[in-house]
């Protein structure tokens, strides 16, 4: 029994005094706010109120840099459309946002704001990396309703048809291709669930959680990017993403080594 799943009527919601309200936007706004409510409730159990209220006054310059790091990354993994049409670099409602600008911009804005409140930095990049696989879990759905980030072509029990008009030009004449936007966020939703039950049940040190999420989700990453036909760029026929993947994943098993190096020497 094939399972198809067939995309929206529109990737419009509703509209406000002839402003459209896109399901994008309305899926990405309640991804941050339950990252938010979360993270603040964890704070407050595990480390107190007053990293909790840090953690709120973070949330502000973390979420904003972030889409616009989002941004920067997906115009310039486009360019050659951007540079033709300049005033679609601003239409972040249009779609087209880059997960790695956003982790990116991300982690360098918490480790300057919490550099300049002189806080443990290791403490909230574990915090934000538990936090992250859960809001992109969700925000992976603004890609069904846009009718983007599919796979190959499909002849699996599940598969995602979409139209014509959405499909790459070399795959026209195919109707069902791979729902990567659903098995990245079920792989999201899975590795929020392990890194929560780590974070919950073991006494972790600082650095671990966040490096994990390096780790996992870049794996998660390769795997889609292997499935997916539509990076928009693409380095010797390797997507970027892949490539951005590999180095982080590098990193986070890099920074793994050195928290374990500095806590054998104590």
């Amino acid at each position: 029994m094939d399972f198809v799943i067939y995309p929206p009527t529109s990737p419009i919601a509703f509209e406000i005094f002839n402003f459209p309200i896109r399901w994008y936007g309305i899926i990405l706004a309640f991804s941050i706010f339950t990252g938010v409510i979360l993270g603040y409730f964890l704070f407050l159990k595990k480390e107190g109120k007053k990293a909790a209220e840090v953690f709120l006054d973070s949330i502000f310059y973390v979420v904003v840099f972030s889409i616009i790091g989002a941004r920067i990354f997906y115009i310039i993994g486009d360019f050659n459309f951007y540079s033709n049409h300049p005033k679609e670099m601003i239409m972040i409602n249009h779609g087209g946002l880059s997960i790695y600008g956003a982790i990116i911009f991300g982690i360098l804005t918490l480790i300057i704001y919490l550099s300049l409140k002189k806080e443990n930095i290791y403490r909230y990049l574990d915090f934000f990396a538990l936090l992250m696989p859960l809001c992109q879990s969700i925000g992976r759905w603004g890609n069904y309703f846009n009718q983007e980030a599919f796979g190959k072509p499909s002849l699996s029990f599940l598969k995602l048809f979409v139209d014509y008009t959405q499909r790459p030009l070399a795959y026209a004449n195919y109707e069902y291709f791979h729902p990567t936007f659903l098995y990245e966020s079920v792989l999201n939703f899975i590795l929020f669930l392990i890194l929560i039950l780590l974070f919950l049940k073991k006494d972790l040190k600082n650095g671990i959680i966040f490096s994990l999420y390096l780790i996992f989700y870049s794996i998660i990453r390769i795997i889609i990017e292997s499935i997916r036909i539509d990076s928009v760029m693409n380095i010797s026929s390797i997507p970027i993403a892949t490539i951005l993947s590999i180095a982080i994943l590098l990193f986070g098993l890099l920074n793994l080594f050195f928290i374990f190096k500095k806590t054998s020497r104590m």
